[in-house]
């Protein structure tokens, strides 16, 4: 005869994503789901606003001529100099193509 007991029993995961500082309070960013991406928006280190979406509609509103993606909470807007993070209708922070380009190929990655 076998017994297994099971005290405690905690499962812990990690995710390990590059985050973006946005101003003093606010940062950003994307967290890799199996089909799709999370955008995060913290405030204070505490999450704030998020919004599911797949990499290839970022990657049409990257190279597109539409001046925003979503609409809600949590929105993304083009600037002169990157992409604008706009949450409820304030926005919170610019982020340089490049750097969000980045951190879009670290979360398709899994890194």
């Amino acid at each position: 005869m076998f017994y297994f007991f099971l005290l405690s029993f905690e499962l812990v995961i990690l995710f390990i994503m590059n985050v973006i500082k946005l101003d003093n309070e606010h940062s950003f960013a994307i967290e890799n789901l199996d089909k799709q991406v999370r955008l995060v928006v913290y405030n204070k280190g505490v999450e704030n606003v998020c919004r599911k979406s797949t990499l290839k509609s970022i990657a049409w509103f990257i190279q597109s001529g539409e001046d925003h993606l979503f609409k809600g909470r949590l929105q993304l807007k083009k600037m002169a100099e990157g992409i604008g993070v706009v949450v409820k209708n304030s926005l919170v922070g610019e982020i340089n193509k490049k750097d969000f380009i980045n951190c879009l190929e670290e979360a398709k990655s899994g890194i």
